[in-house]
C-alpha cells in the first residue's frame, strides 16, 4: 500500500470513494454530504489550507484523510497551533485492514511536524469503527451534539473529539 498526497488529478477517484462511503451516512448532515460530493467540495480538500493523503493499492484509491490548521486566534497569548482531522474515509471492502489507522497516524505525524499542540475531529455516530480507532489513538470525546442530523429517517449524534500531542509518540500510541 502506498500513502501519498492527493492532488486535483485525483479528484474523480476521491469523489467516487466518497460517494461509495456516503451510502452508510457517515459523511454527516445532508448539506455537508452533498457539498463533499461536489466538484468544488472535492477541490477544496485538495488545495491549501488542506493537506490530503490517499491510500492506494496499485491505482485504486482505498482511503483518504485530510488535515488543516485552525485559523490563528488573535486572543491566544500562547499562539499554540491546533489542527483538525477531516475526511477520513476507507473503502467499505477495505475496512478492517488497518488503512484508516495508517492514514490517521500519517496525518498525526504531519501535524506534529508542523508544530501542532493538538488535533480535533468530528465523528458522525453511525460510525462505531471510527470511534474505536480514534479512542485507541488516545482521542477523547469532549462534546456531543445530540440528534445533529438525519440520515434515512434516523437521527444521529456528532461527537467532537480531541487529542493533545504532549503524550503522543511518533507511532501514534501514548507514551508512558
Amino acid at each position: 500500500m502506498l500513502i501519498r498526497e492527493l492532488n486535483l488529478a485525483d479528484a474523480g477517484a476521491l469523489r467516487n470513494l466518497r460517494a461509495l462511503v456516503d451510502a452508510a451516512g457517515t459523511l454527516g448532515p445532508e448539506s455537508e454530504r452533498l457539498r463533499a460530493l461536489t466538484p468544488e467540495g472535492i477541490a477544496q480538500q485538495l488545495r491549501p489550507p488542506y493537506e490530503t493523503v490517499g491510500a492506494f493499492v496499485g491505482e485504486k484509491l482505498l482511503g483518504s484523510a485530510s488535515l488543516y490548521q485552525y485559523p490563528v486566534d488573535p486572543f491566544d497569548l500562547f499562539d499554540v497551533p491546533w489542527f483538525a482531522l477531516a475526511g477520513v474515509i476507507v473503502h467499505p471492502l477495505a475496512c478492517d485492514q488497518g488503512i484508516g489507522r495508517k492514514l490517521v497516524v500519517c496525518r498525526l505525524n504531519r501535524m506534529q511536524e508542523l508544530g501542532a499542540h493538538g488535533v480535533s475531529l468530528v465523528v458522525n455516530v453511525p460510525n462505531p469503527a471510527a470511534m474505536a480507532l480514534y479512542e485507541s489513538l488516545g482521542f477523547q470525546s469532549y462534546e456531543v451534539n445530540e440528534g445533529a442530523y438525519v440520515h434515512n429517517g434516523q437521527r444521529y449524534d456528532e461527537v467532537t473529539m480531541r487529542l493533545q500531542f504532549a503524550s503522543l509518540s511518533p507511532t501514534g500510541t501514548e507514551s508512558p
